[in-house]
């Protein structure tokens, strides 16, 4: 079904857009973000749509905006995490974000690994999920059928590695996302990008290409969590915007005065 593209879901790229950019260093911490005119010509989206992105961003707490000063980046390698998804769920008990803080740390050096010891064995079993997944696209199955591809997609990365201590880390950690029902992929667009990521991983392996494995493995997590992180931020601004109203005198049912 196709949805109508709202304004909360272009602000919501922007976000994940500044966190890319904040990941590789192209703002680090203490940089002052240019002003809003020019930042949103570079990001091509109109300036209240930015606004909105800054809002969320500085609710949790990756920007601070000082009066008559521009908008800062904080430092979020002194809060001790690589993780915009870790530092936005770190005041709260979802343990979401620490794992995919770990499996950024973790995953792309397995990926490393494997293209150093993968056996033929190995990339045949890559090969055939890659080639399932392409499948269950084109038949458009269900969500939980592309997210178990992936899963076991993951497990034999981990599985070529030949290291039987990072296979059950892996193990461990998708049983703990097995229950979180926003890593499930619900759009055609990001099925067509998980299958571009994993042919480009798998590829690497079978050329023994440790650097690009790494490279391929870091850039297919960070889609994911990038995703995952504005489910997240759609979740937490809607959630303000009723309290806001609650706080304001109004019924967020009904629309109403009290």
């Amino acid at each position: 079904m196709i949805e109508p593209v709202r304004r909360s879901r272009v602000s919501q790229q922007v976000v994940t857009e500044i966190c890319r950019l904040i990941r590789h260093r192209v703002y680090k911490a203490g940089d002052r973000l240019p002003p809003e005119r020019e930042l949103a010509d570079l990001l091509q989206v109109s300036r209240p749509t930015l606004r909105e992105a800054l809002r969320v961003l500085e609710m949790t707490g990756i920007v601070e905006s000082r009066h008559g000063g521009g908008t800062f980046i904080q430092d979020m390698v002194s809060v001790g995490v690589v993780s915009p998804l870790a530092l936005v769920l770190q005041a709260t008990d979802d343990i979401v974000g620490d794992l995919w803080e770990t499996r950024i740390i973790f995953e792309p050096a397995i990926a490393a690994r494997a293209a150093l010891r993968a056996t033929p064995k190995s990339v045949d079993e890559l090969e055939t999920l890659v080639s399932e997944l392409d499948v269950s696209i084109q038949n458009n199955e269900p969500d939980d059928v592309t997210v178990r591809n992936d899963r076991l997609f993951h497990t034999a990365v981990a599985r070529a590695s030949d290291n039987q201590v990072a296979l059950r880390v892996l193990m461990l950690i998708n049983e703990l996302l097995a229950d979180d029902r926003r890593h499930f992929v619900t759009s055609r667009e990001r099925r067509l990008s998980a299958l571009a990521s994993h042919r480009q991983v798998v590829q690497a392996i079978r050329e023994h290409d440790p650097a690009e494995a790494r490279i391929t493995m870091l850039q297919h997590l960070e889609e994911i969590e990038a995703f995952i992180l504005g489910e997240v931020i759609t979740e937490r601004t809607s959630t303000l915007k009723q309290e806001q109203l609650v706080d304001n005198g109004f019924d967020a049912d009904s629309g109403a005065a009290s």
